[in-house]
């Protein structure tokens, strides 16, 4: 069994790059941190990229809390989930009147909600296109106007913008995006990468999720078996930093039921399905740890830095690379 507290202690802090709650230790991930944290300092439009999952609202709302607007509101808007006839009224408000239904007196849209803030608009790419022009003018212009109104009114919300969508891709061949709000929106992009090409954060990203189960309920395991977390280093994560974190959080709460350490048998089952296919294939727990060995040697420099990737001993890792001949 392995604490909570080993899973990444061989690493040395200063290995760690953290950008607001992101913590990595993948170095092609330092990069677009350094990205968001320029962002922070600036006014400029922020367009964040990656696949669902990889925590583009956490960037943004680290970007807003890193800015001179953290005093401001953070107000973010999922465009994909908002009926399409309903979206133009959350962003920029209406009139009492200005269509059936409308609350008495009228509301401010997002875009007066947020002044002096952050305005996060999450999944631009599932916007309308006709509702794009007008989203596009609103950021130009830095001026609304409510539906059913025919006065402008100042706004002063800075725009972070996310999507899985590949824009570029949709902009050439569909048209269902518009060029002109891409390269407007596109000032600063910042991509993130998945977890799959993240492995060595696993760890990492575990135990921070588990400290912060053990504060919420108060109690709970404080070890995992090993068979768990090779496991959990071998699974692709489609659903990325997300599913991590659920899966954790249901293998924290049963193993808490039953008063022991995470098991594997507390994850659910598409991840255990990962080692018994990993079996039908002869591959055991010690050859998915050389593999993974491997793998860590080849993308470092030096043994110690694969031993931080791995998140063990400097001894350790060379304990193993001699148990199998590994040079």
């Amino acid at each position: 069994m392995i604490p909570f507290s080993d899973f990444s202690n061989a690493i040395e802090t200063e290995t760690i790059y953290s950008f607001g709650e992101v913590h990595t230790f993948y170095k092609f991930f330092h990069e677009e941190l350094e990205v968001a944290h320029i962002a922070s300092q600036s006014e400029a439009n922020v367009l964040i990229l990656g696949e669902t999952g990889t925590g583009k609202e956490i960037i943004a709302r680290s970007i807003h809390e890193a800015s001179n607007r953290k005093d401001g509101p953070f107000l973010p808007i999922n465009a994909g989930a908002i009926p399409k006839d309903l979206v133009a009224s959350e962003l920029f408000g209406f009139t009492e009147g200005a269509f059936t239904g409308a609350r008495k007196g009228g509301a401010a849209g997002k875009f007066e909600a947020a002044q002096n803030g952050t305005l996060f608009l999450d999944e631009i790419g599932d916007m309308p296109l006709e509702l794009q022009s007008v989203l596009l003018r609103a950021i130009e212009s830095k001026k609304i106007t409510r539906i059913g109104d025919t006065n402008e009114r100042q706004v002063n919300a800075r725009i972070i913008a996310a999507t899985n969508h590949d824009l570029e891709k949709e902009m050439e061949e569909g048209g269902s995006f518009r060029a002109d709000l891409f390269y407007r929106l596109n000032v600063l992009s910042i991509t993130l990468p998945p977890l799959r090409d993240r492995p060595e954060d696993i760890r990492l990203l575990a135990r921070d999720f588990l400290q912060k189960f053990h504060e919420r309920y108060e109690n709970g395991p404080t070890a995992m078996e090993e068979e768990a977390i090779l496991t959990l280093l071998s699974y692709d994560w489609p659903g990325n930093i997300r599913e991590l974190k659920n899966a954790l959080e249901r293998a924290f709460l049963l193993a808490r039921e039953e008063r022991s350490p995470i098991r594997l048998k507390h994850f659910p089952p598409s991840i255990r399905r990962t080692k018994n296919k990993k079996k039908t294939e002869d591959l055991s727990l010690k050859k998915m740890e050389k593999e993974r060995i491997q793998l860590a040697l080849q993308r470092s420099a030096s043994v110690q830095e694969a031993a931080r990737l791995l998140g063990i001993a400097r001894s350790t890792l060379y304990r193993k690379l001699k148990e199998y001949n590994l040079a």
